[in-house]
């Protein structure tokens, strides 16, 4: 927690920052579609044999795909345990359209 942090910290003092947010873990994912008739068919998720878990996203500001992907590096190698960079992986993706302003 303290390297997410410093992370944001960094990002925030850089003018990149724009929100993050955690993520509820698997065994409170659930996964939607839409039946014939509109109403949603709920089942659980993820399956088991999913190795892989969003725990949550940045949402960042940057000038070029580049920056994204040098900050994306930077999250990728938070320390696990005893201290090892984890590399991760990170998936890195642009913005289609703002909620707030309705740029795109």
């Amino acid at each position: 927690m303290d390297f997410l942090r410093r992370f944001n910290k960094e990002l925030t003092e850089a003018g990149e920052f724009v929100r993050t947010e955690g993520l509820g873990g698997p065994e409170q994912m659930k996964v939607v579609r839409a039946k014939k008739d509109g109403t949603p068919a709920v089942t659980d998720g993820p399956f088991p044999e999913s190795k892989e878990v969003l725990a949550g996203y940045w949402v960042v500001d940057v000038e070029s795909p580049q920056r994204a992907y040098e900050i994306a590096a930077r999250a990728s190698a938070a320390p696990g345990p005893g201290g090892a960079p984890l590399h991760m992986p990170i998936e890195v993706r642009p913005v289609m359209m703002s909620s707030t302003t309705g740029d795109v």
